[in-house]
């Protein structure tokens, strides 16, 4: 039987998506930390490294305040290479930038157990106008 987890989140940026979680405690950019073309982390200062973030429910802590983040998330997306929806700790205005540029959908959780209860690889849907996470 599957373990379902469910989190309240406070909306930052509209809709509704499932994906795979990719899950890191960093802060970072996407400008200078992926290469999007190919929809990868590619920056050796992150944990990621090699990741691919396409169709990702990426939940990290907050971006890095970097301005060049929201080209560099645009840019991927015009590759086809978006993330499916953004999950923070802190929000950065440039990743919500980013999310509202392209139509991603972002939420904030308030509570950093989701970094212990969430492991990266696990199913989740993100419910931005609910405020809504459910791991399955």
């Amino acid at each position: 039987m599957s373990d379902i987890k469910e989190f309240k989140a406070k909306k930052i940026w509209q809709g509704k998506v499932s994906g795979l979680a990719l899950v890191t405690r960093e802060r970072f950019s996407f400008g200078g930390f992926v290469d999007p073309k190919r929809g990868i982390f590619s920056s050796p200062m992150t944990e990621l490294k090699g990741s691919s973030f396409v169709g990702a429910v990426l939940i990290f802590t907050s971006g890095d305040g970097s301005s060049s983040g929201p080209s560099a998330l645009d840019l991927a997306c015009r590759y086809g290479n978006c993330p499916a929806a953004i999950v923070n700790l802190e929000v950065d205005p440039f990743i919500v930038q980013g999310c509202v540029f392209q139509n991603i959908p972002m939420v904030q959780v308030e509570d950093p157990i989701i970094f212990d209860q969430v492991k990266s690889g696990d199913m989740v849907t993100v419910d931005a106008d609910k405020g809504e996470i459910i791991v399955s």
